[in-house]
Order: structure tokens, then C-alpha cells, then sequence
């Protein structure tokens, strides 16, 4: 009777097949983990964005006179164009007035502002193209639109032609 052979232990074939399954699963963890990072990064500049706009809404609220600003006498619910305190186009950065004590709410304004556009600079990357901040009055709303800009943080191949900007605008209604 001739003796059948048995085999045992495990092939070389089955060896690969069980480290490429073991590297795709590996890989994808790992890929897991960016992506974990970017979102993460994302959400954090959202959230200093959104934080950084609410609070010079507030600086706006605890100074109503400059933020209501001068009426005209065409519109008079309406800051002229030349006296809005709060306006920021955006173009160049506000500067601070120099003003210790007894300030007046246009002095007091150029200080919220200024501290706000450096506040956000530096937490935040700035946008890819266009203005890092914009504070403009819409005679259609009737109200300031407070609106930032920063780069959205895409990476490898996920990252868009041009730009990945990304904003955030609130409106207030002083």
C-alpha cells in the first residue's frame, strides 16, 4: 500500500497572498491617519475663524456708536461711505490708532480692527489668493458682512487646481 503524502505547514503562495492582504489593510490605516490629520487641521482653522469673526462682533457691539456709524441723509439707517469706522476693504492692513486713554469710538474702532486682522493672521493660513479678512457694509441688507478667507488645507492629490480657499462670512445687524 503506497503511502500518501501529507502536507505540512504553509506554501510560499499562501505566505504572499497573507502579507499583501496584511499591507492593504496596513496601508489603508495609515492613510486613514492623513487623512485623520487634515480634517482635524481643517476643522481647526474653521473654528479659530468662526471665534476670531464673533469676536470682533462683539468689539462691534460694545462700541455701538462707531458701528452704527454716521448716517446719511438719504439712508439714514446707512454709515456714508466715508465714515464707516468698521470698514476694512481688505487691500492693506488696518493699523492701530495710538490712542491710550479717553479714545473715541472711531480710535476705538481702528484698535478692534487692527487687533482682530493680526489675531487672525497669525492663526490661521492665509488664503491661496485674495484678501485674508473683508468688513463691508450692504446698503441692500442693511448691515455689516464680516467675512474671512484661509487656505481650506488640502494635500497631495486631493488638493484642487488653483486654489482651495475656503470662507466664512457672518452678517451684523448693529
Amino acid at each position: 500500500m503506497p503511502m500518501r503524502s501529507r502536507q505540512r505547514g504553509v506554501s510560499l503562495i499562501e505566505v504572499l497572498v497573507a502579507i499583501v492582504v496584511f499591507s492593504v489593510g496596513v496601508l489603508g490605516l495609515a492613510l486613514m491617519q492623513i487623512k485623520g490629520a487634515q480634517f482635524t487641521k481643517q476643522a481647526g482653522a474653521r473654528s479659530q475663524v468662526i471665534v476670531e469673526t464673533r469676536n470682533l462682533i462683539d468689539a462691534m457691539r460694545a462700541n455701538p456708536v462707531a458701528a452704527a456709524g454716521p448716517r446719511s441723509a438719504a439712508d439714514p439707517t446707512a454709515p456714508t461711505a466715508n465714515e464707516c469706522p468698521y470698514c476694512l476693504s481688505g487691500d492693506a492692513e488696518p493699523a492701530a490708532s495710538s490712542c491710550t486713554s479717553a479714545c473715541t469710538a472711531r480710535q476705538v474702532a481702528q484698535n478692534d480692527l487692527a487687533r482682530w486682522y493680526a489675531r487672525l493672521k497669525a492663526s490661521v493660513p492665509g488664503p491661496t489668493e485674495g484678501t485674508l479678512a473683508t468688513v463691508r457694509w450692504d446698503n441692500g441688507l442693511g448691515m455689516y458682512r464680516v467675512t474671512s478667507r484661509w487656505a481650506g488645507g488640502a494635500m497631495g492629490d486631493d488638493a484642487p487646481t488653483g486654489n482651495d480657499d475656503l470662507s466664512y462670512t457672518l452678517n451684523y445687524l448693529p
